[in-house]
């Protein structure tokens, strides 16, 4: 069965799952081709894991809005490849799929994975999820939670039938617990853009309250990512002067994110809002105790003094908090990193993410 995905061609999920699909196709059930569709170029990680696995790749490079000229581009794709499934990693990428199709004639079903938060979703995407729910053969939601909150909201064109809730997956033999190198005091990390929607700001605040209450001073937090509000982010470390005890790791390839996670003794995500993160199920995956934002799509993954820790979000004090108690109790630690690592291969396995999306395929 041959399967076209259409992914935004920048940093974030969409890469991460698909290529966490393809790789739990052990099997080799479906042909796998991929539309790397938006504003930014290519990730070279992405070209280079699609070139290893021999995996068809194409590039469409979209401007703001209805850009007309890069739909007709995808609808030359799709009737170059004549696939037997679109997978869509984002409702708004339905129009020109949904024109292509009419205009071939071929029954091709179409599956969307709605992953945008509402608070960040566009009038173009609150307008394509509508069209999905209508012209989709599925709409696929990442939890029960974000899936209520849209059937509440667009109740006219939601259907039951024609949803369903997948959890994204993780390659399980990929993000896994490491040995731990040797190295004296405490490293913290976090990994996501830096963007408005995270709060980097806040972790900083509270990693200058940290470095102030342990009494070695030894701490580091290491920052991974990139993004719009890098410059503004190392201003704070500067104001703060400690300089000397953050990190900003740049961009990290995926090849190199297992590596940055076992190297930290304690992960934080701090966050205003998710759909569903890849980065907290990572590290679960590899066996580290979490301290996140109490904030939706964390709080269904997190439950607080079970697999992690949750903190209000915005909240300095608290989140410093949070960090010494894990830094002065290990056995709570160890205790919440094991809960996680269960979580992480009980619920975020990629190969039951496949099997779950395989029943939409297969589905007569």
């Amino acid at each position: 069965m041959k399967i076209l995905h259409i992914a935004f061609s920048g940093l974030g999920g969409h890469g991460n799952v698909f290529f966490s699909m393809a790789d739990a196709d052990k099997e080799k059930q479906h042909q796998f081709e991929i539309i790397f569709f938006g504003n930014e170029e290519v990730r070279e990680g992405y070209i280079q894991k699609a070139n290893q696995r021999s995996i068809p790749w194409y590039f469409v490079k979209k401007e703001p809005g209805f850009d007309f000229a890069s739909y007709r581009k995808i609808e030359k794709i799709i009737r170059q490849t004549m696939p037997d499934i679109i997978f869509l990693h984002s409702s708004s990428y339905i129009f020109p799929v949904k024109k292509a199709i009419l205009s071939i004639g071929k029954k091709i079903k179409i599956i969307v994975r709605e992953t945008q938060p509402n608070h960040l979703k566009t009038t173009l995407n609150w307008l394509g999820l509508c069209v999905s729910l209508i012209a989709a053969t599925k709409v696929v939601f990442l939890s029960t939670e974000y899936r209520d909150v849209i059937k509440k909201k667009l109740s006219l064109f939601f259907s039951d039938k024609r949803t369903a809730v997948i959890p994204n997956g993780v390659d399980l033999e990929v993000y896994r617990p490491a040995e731990k190198s040797d190295h004296t005091g405490i490293s913290i990390g976090m990994q996501s853009r830096l963007s408005e929607t995270k709060d980097h700001a806040t972790l900083i605040d509270a990693f200058a309250l940290v470095l102030k209450s342990t009494a070695t001073g030894a701490a580091k937090l290491y920052i991974a990512g990139d993004g719009v509000c890098r410059a503004a982010l190392e201003k704070q470390v500067q104001d703060l002067n400690i300089s000397h005890a953050v990190e900003f790791t740049g961009m990290l390839e995926e090849t190199a994110l297992p590596k940055f996670i076992n190297s930290l003794d304690i992960y934080v995500h701090a966050t205003l809002g998710e759909t569903m993160s890849t980065a907290i199920m990572q590290v679960m995956a590899c066996r580290l105790p979490i301290i996140a934002s109490d904030v939706l799509g964390v709080n269904n993954m997190i439950k607080h003094h079970n697999n992690g820790l949750l903190v209000p979000a915005k909240n300095a004090g608290a989140l410093s908090a949070a960090i010494l108690q894990l830094i002065n109790d290990p056995k709570l630690s160890a205790e919440l990193a094991a809960n996680a690592f269960t979580f992480a291969t009980e619920n975020y396995s990629n190969k039951k993410m496949l099997q779950r999306y395989n029943e939409i395929f297969l589905d007569k």
